[in-house]
């Protein structure tokens, strides 16, 4: 489903400035409105279906701010469009729906607002845990975050922060205050942070505590970021998209650190760090390991035919079919070449061996379509599941297979046949 975009501003270059800079990033549907009267119509052929709306304050028939009045009726998050500062935002349109503003003084302003339509895109894929005694604040937060189409859950002290966190593992925020019945802010923090580091999960502390001590201490044993309560939504909504951005930023690192740039599969560094916990873990505590090795049948072929670009599709096709197929319990990488290794962890061996064996078929049946050319290619497998010394072993073991199922002729799965007689 497209995201869908509502402009209403009666000047046409920031118009198409905007579409013209938001289209550069996203597949989006824009609408463009030059008056209330124009967004009005749209709203009622869309349904008021909007992602987002990009309006301006001064329109010819609404120069006194009426749109956003319109507006606000179908909960739809407003960025304002103005071309002064002489206007207190805040106080006017306090509980209209809106996540900023933006003074149009510029192309770098029209960038900023491209910017906050791409938060609000990503939003959807956002936890943040407020927890607070306070039930009023709790509620605030919560809408205002929802204005930002955030996922919000709450607590209620931080025994029940705890609880909310061990079962949402993909929290990215929490938003807490320092006061609170049975487990107070500072403890929470300190118990957070021996399961999280500040580069998975940011924690935003709030008090109405004046003292200048209370942040240092928070800051300290591990906190990101603190908020005195009476803060503006303004300053709410920057320093949420502050914490959220860095939070991305430590992601974005990892991956070019951890995956391999033409299938976006874990590399060989990242299997060899990864795979030795899991490794460890599932032999220290009798649990199920595998290692499967995977690799393209006469991938050298489809090069000398098709050239390398085609010989790129085919890798990357192999990211695609094992990641539709391969949901829990695996890690997925590309160990060099058209080479790839899979790590299953805590999974029967019969499972194991079926879904190996669909694998391979899928790839049988698999056609690429490119152009007018249908491309095919079998893979052959070979895996272990005997522990051995470490890892490594494991992994020549399995290539051991690899190398008796191309042998055989190619397009098959072999192991070691001794575990299973």
């Amino acid at each position: 489903m497209k995201y869908k975009v509502l402009i209403v501003d009666d000047s046409i270059s920031v118009c198409n400035t905007l579409k013209s800079l938001i289209e550069s990033d996203f597949d989006i549907d824009i609408f463009i409105a030059k008056s209330m009267k124009e967004s009005a119509n749209l709203l009622l052929q869309e349904k008021g279906k909007f992602d987002i709306v990009l309006a301006d304050l001064g329109l010819p028939d609404a120069p006194d701010g009426e749109i956003i009045d319109f507006l606000s009726k179908f909960k739809i998050p407003i960025v304002i469009l103005t071309g002064t500062e002489s206007i207190d935002i805040e106080e006017k349109f306090r509980d209209k729906n809106i996540v900023d503003y933006i003074i149009k003084d510029g192309l770098s302003a029209l960038t900023y607002a491209t910017s906050i339509v791409k938060r609000i895109m990503h939003n959807k894929d956002i936890k943040v845990l407020v927890v607070d005694d306070s039930k009023l604040f709790v509620d605030k937060s919560i809408e205002l975050l929802s204005r930002y189409k955030i996922v919000a859950l709450s607590a209620y002290d931080g025994d029940e922060a705890f609880e909310t966190l061990k079962q949402n593992s993909d929290i990215k925020i929490v938003l807490t205050d320092y006061l609170m019945p049975k487990m107070n802010g500072l403890e929470l923090t300190k118990r957070i942070r021996k399961d999280y580091s500040k580069d998975e999960l940011s924690i935003i502390v709030t008090s109405n505590d004046s003292s200048k001590k209370i942040p240092a201490k928070f800051l300290k044993y591990g906190a990101n970021d603190f908020l005195y309560k009476g803060f503006s939504n303004e300053e709410f909504f920057a320093r949420i998209n502050s914490n959220i951005e860095i939070l991305e930023l430590f992601d974005e690192i990892k991956n070019k650190a951890n995956k391999d740039y033409l299938t976006g599969l874990y590399n060989r560094r990242y299997l060899f760090d990864i795979g030795n916990k899991l490794y460890e873990d599932c032999k220290l505590n009798n649990k199920t390991f595998a290692i499967a090795i995977i690799d393209i049948d006469n991938f050298k072929n489809i090069n000398d035919t098709y050239g390398h670009d085609i010989g790129d599709i085919a890798l990357k096709e192999v990211s695609k079919v094992l990641n539709n197929n391969i949901s829990s319990n695996a890690l997925i990488s590309r160990l060099g070449g058209e080479e790839f290794c899979i790590c299953f962890y805590n999974r029967s061996e019969s499972e194991i061996t079926e879904l190996l064996e669909y694998i391979r078929k899928e790839f049988e049946n698999n056609v690429i379509k490119i152009g007018k050319l249908n491309i095919q290619y079998t893979i052959s497998i070979g895996y272990s599941l005997e522990f051995g010394k470490n890892i490594d072993c494991m992994i020549q073991n399995a290539d051991k297979y690899l190398y008796l199922a191309k042998k055989e002729g190619r397009n098959r799965v072999r192991r070691d046949e001794s575990r299973f007689t």
